[in-house]
């Protein structure tokens, strides 16, 4: 792998979403890890936190992405690692404007676009490394 490669942390209880953000950002040049769940989360950024990004769904089990997020934001090696909530389900516009007080991105499920994705995955990274040969 090229040193430069960044690597993306993927969190969605979503077997089919998982492997699907995995493939594109793969296909961008990113090295794409997935978990089920924010406890699997928080194994994977205690072992390795020098992720470029975590992509969090909010509901989950287990660990659920608000707790997640607050995991994140308690730990000083993790603090500064940009988030991006992408959710299916908001009980509200005030549910959903704090969500963008706790992360550095928002989508929702509902109004994905491929493309408006790969700009937020970049404009958050700082963008890939190339894309993947």
């Amino acid at each position: 792998m090229n040193p430069a490669t960044k690597k993306i942390l993927v969190v969605d209880d979503d077997e089919l979403l998982r492997e699907f953000y995995k493939r594109v950002l793969a296909a961008r040049g990113y090295e794409v890890c997935v978990a089920a769940n924010g406890l699997e989360a928080k194994e994977y950024l205690t072992a390795t936190p020098d992720f470029a990004l975590v992509i969090i769904d909010l509901l989950m089990p287990v660990c659920n992405g608000y707790q997640l997020i607050q995991f994140i934001k308690g730990q000083p090696a993790l603090a500064k690692i940009p988030l991006l909530a992408v959710t299916g389900f908001a009980r509200s516009c005030a549910e959903i404007d704090q969500v963008r007080k706790l992360c550095d991105g928002v989508m929702l499920k509902t109004d994905f676009e491929l493309n408006r994705f790969h700009e937020t995955i970049d404009r958050l990274t700082g963008g890939a490394a190339g894309p993947a040969a």
